[in-house]
C-alpha cells in the first residue's frame, strides 16, 4: 500500500498538505505557529502535547500543523493572564487578581500608555501586538488618553485616534449662564 503525500508552496507562501485520499489542508511549521501565537517553540510544543494544537504531520522533521487551528488559539486569550506586580500602581483601584491581560486589555493599555515606565511598555509590547495597541489608540485614544499621551502614542504607533464626540467638548456650565 502506497501512501502519497505532498508538501506545496502557493504563490502568496501558503503551505499546502496533500494526503491522497484527502483533499488538500492548509498548514503551518512550528516556526510559523511561534510567530502567530507569540510563543516559544518549548510552549508551542507543549500545548501539542496537552492537546490545544493537534499536529497533522511530520514532514522532514519538522511538525506541520492546521493553520485554522493555530489561527483559533491566536485569537482566544488564556484563561488566567495575571498582570506583573509593577502594574499595580498603575491600576490602584483595581484588585491585582481581578484583572485579566486578555479581557481587560483596553483598560491596560491605556492605562500603561498614560502612565508606565519604559520597562511598562516593554512587557505591553510583548504582551500585546502592536496592531491590538494601535486599535486601542485609534478606538478608546480620545477618551482614555490625555492629549499629550495621545499624541506621542499616536505618532509611535502611527495610529489616527477618532476624535471626541461634541458633547465631551461642549461646556455645560456656560450653556446655562446664557
Amino acid at each position: 500500500m502506497k501512501i502519497y503525500i505532498g508538501l506545496r508552496q502557493d504563490t502568496q507562501g501558503v503551505l499546502w498538505l496533500e494526503k491522497a485520499p484527502q483533499p488538500p489542508r492548509r498548514v503551518v511549521t512550528v516556526a510559523t505557529a511561534c510567530q502567530r501565537l507569540r510563543r516559544t517553540r518549548r510552549q508551542v510544543y507543549r500545548l501539542m502535547q496537552a492537546g490545544r494544537l493537534g499536529p497533522i504531520e511530520k514532514l522532514l522533521g519538522e511538525w506541520l500543523l492546521d493553520e485554522m487551528a493555530v489561527e483559533r488559539l491566536a485569537r482566544t486569550p488564556l484563561s488566567a493572564q495575571p498582570l506583573p506586580g509593577r502594574l499595580q500602581p498603575l491600576l490602584p483601584e483595581y484588585e491585582p487578581k481581578a484583572l485579566n491581560a486578555g479581557k481587560d486589555n483596553v483598560l491596560i493599555i491605556s492605562r500603561v500608555l498614560e502612565g508606565g515606565g519604559r520597562g511598562d511598555v516593554r512587557w505591553l509590547l510583548k504582551r500585546y501586538s502592536r496592531q491590538v495597541i494601535r486599535r486601542v489608540i485609534e478606538e478608546e485614544g480620545s477618551r482614555l488618553l490625555s492629549p499629550q499621551s495621545r499624541k506621542l502614542w499616536s505618532l509611535v504607533f502611527k495610529a489616527t485616534p477618532r476624535p471626541l464626540a461634541a458633547w465631551r467638548h461642549a461646556d455645560p456650565w456656560r450653556a446655562a449662564q446664557s
